[in-house]
């Protein structure tokens, strides 16, 4: 029998591999490609993004303004983008500054002290100011109603119910000082916390805003001056020191803690930055039409501005130095995130501030700046005061 024919099967050529389809297809692919990398977000066109210089910056409570969606993005449209390293300011200022392009502590006191190091050593560095956040004290409604009841804090004017409140820092050191607990103050509504009635603070090692708030305790305990040497320094940093480690452990990030679902009992009165509790109003109202009624902030009536300075160390952080204080739209964006941005005379800031307020239907509160104005020590003492109430 004649064996059967074989069937040769022969299998086309894989059309990815035809050198005909493969100069069609490559330059369509990458135009698509190219189409797509200019795609924004939103499904717009944009421009190609430029060449992307990474920017190494070190900082304290500002890193929720470079931490921010919007933020990076125009930076990126600038062609930088910051590389963060997140510590206190305080460290800011002492630790090693080899390899950053700009700083940004939050207070001036370890602006300062970089400031002077780098003239010393002839380094380059150009400070620039963008904007500035109060010092505040966040509690709730009930606390803060406890404290109008015991005579050291008033509701400041303007709505009702408040959402500001003035505290007489001398008078509720003084509940401290005296023992009293949250529920002994009495009043209308007592208060079911047996604890002490104190601020909890973060590190005063680390932290700018305990820093600057032991200086106010300080100035206001002292009869509204500040210490003329060391050796008054020392013995009143002593003698308020019970009145700030009375918390306990500190904790890292008193806003973090106050703003928390179980904040309440974490954190019933907590130091930190005012900007800090009018993002987490803006951001309540944005999502449920109003503001968050229950928390309140506390103004210290001996009030320090805290003016943070976003500090140069090299030319691509003086880049940045100038976008942060110059271009709209993070001037903009600094706002919503609840920051005083400082305008063209760089004095003032309650204009564009202001205006932000109004537009989202939230109260203008009244820093506390004024005739009260708190004066801190030296830096020199202020830094020994440090060291002495947080055994550094």
């Amino acid at each position: 029998m004649a064996e059967e024919p074989t069937l040769l099967v022969v299998r086309p050529r894989s059309v990815l591999r035809r050198k005909r389809f493969t100069w069609v297809l490559v330059p369509a692919v990458l135009v698509a490609v190219v189409g797509a990398i200019t795609l924004s977000t939103n499904g717009g066109v944009t421009a190609p993004i430029p060449d992307v210089v990474v920017v190494e910056a070190k900082m304290a409570s500002k890193e929720d303004f470079f931490n921010d969606a919007v933020v990076r993005r125009v930076l990126m449209e600038n062609g930088i983008q910051v590389h963060l390293t997140a510590t206190g300011s305080r460290e800011v200022a002492t630790g090693d500054l080899g390899g950053y392009d700009f700083v940004f502590p939050s207070g001036q006191p370890a602006a300062l002290l970089i400031k002077q190091q780098r003239k010393a050593e002839r380094r380059f560095v150009k400070p620039h100011k963008p904007f500035f956040s109060p010092v505040v004290l966040g509690t709730y409604r009930a606390y803060a109603d406890a404290l109008v009841e015991a005579g050291v804090a008033t509701p400041q004017p303007g709505v009702e119910p408040p959402m500001y409140y003035n505290v007489n820092l001398a008078g509720f050191l003084g509940l401290t000082r005296a023992g009293k607990t949250w529920q002994g103050l009495g009043g209308d509504a007592p208060l079911g916390n047996g604890n002490r009635v104190l601020a909890q603070t973060s590190d005063v090692c680390y932290s700018n805003s305990a820093g600057t708030y032991m200086g106010m305790a300080a100035f206001a305990v002292n009869d509204r001056r500040p210490p003329a040497d060391e050796a008054e320094a020392v013995a009143l940093a002593e003698e308020i020191r019970p009145l700030l480690t009375a918390q306990g452990f500190p904790g890292d990030d008193m806003a973090q803690a106050y703003l928390a679902p179980e904040g309440r009992g974490l954190a019933p009165v907590s130091v930190f930055y005012e900007h800090q509790f009018l993002a987490h109003q803006v951001r309540t109202k944005d999502l449920h039409g109003g503001p968050d009624s229950d928390r309140v902030l506390l103004y210290p009536e001996d009030q320090v501005q805290a003016v943070p300075e976003l500090i140069a160390l090299t030319p691509n952080g003086e880049r940045v130095g100038e976008l942060v204080t110059n271009d709209p739209r993070l001037r903009r964006r600094a706002l919503e995130l609840g920051f005083r941005v400082f305008e063209t005379d760089d004095v003032s800031t309650s204009g564009e501030f202001g205006a932000f307020l109004r537009e989202k239907r939230l109260p203008m509160p009244v820093s506390g700046i004024g005739d009260t104005e708190t004066f801190l020590p030296p830096l020199d003492l202020l830094e020994k005061m440090i060291k002495t109430v947080g055994r550094c």
